[in-house]
């Protein structure tokens, strides 16, 4: 087995692993908020009918986004899907700077990490 892969591919496939890590982080972190709130609830309306009182309704499903709204973190944000394209760009044939072309990896490694910084953990919910 023969695996000739140069340094590039190998940085790249690092950048793009960092992203999704970083994404399925997000994600457990917004179902182990919901399920908070949820147990939260749950132990509201099981005092509210010991008291004889009618519980509340349960609350609405929150929305979420992972979209950051500081606007600092949104322009990382898309200089990082520039740097993306810029890679790509090296990176093709179409490419008249060939000095350049050997470090396509750099730019789109980095845009892949600075892309990341549009979604935030702690970005809340949608209608806050």
């Amino acid at each position: 087995m023969n695996l000739d892969m140069e340094t590039g591919s190998i940085v790249v496939i690092i950048a793009v692993l960092i992203f999704y890590l970083r994404m399925i982080l997000m994600q457990r972190q917004r179902a182990q908020r919901i399920r908070y709130e949820r147990q939260v609830y749950a132990i509201n309306a099981a005092k509210a009918k010991k008291k004889g009182k009618t519980p509340p309704p349960p609350p609405p499903s929150p929305e979420y986004s992972l979209l950051s709204r500081q606007p600092r973190d949104r322009i990382i944000g898309i200089a990082g899907a520039v740097l993306i394209l810029v890679g790509v760009f090296l990176y093709s044939a179409l490419n008249p700077w060939q000095a350049a072309a050997d470090y396509w990896w750099v730019a789109l490694s980095a845009g892949i990490v600075l892309f990341s910084w549009l979604f935030q953990p702690g970005a809340g919910r949608a209608d806050a």
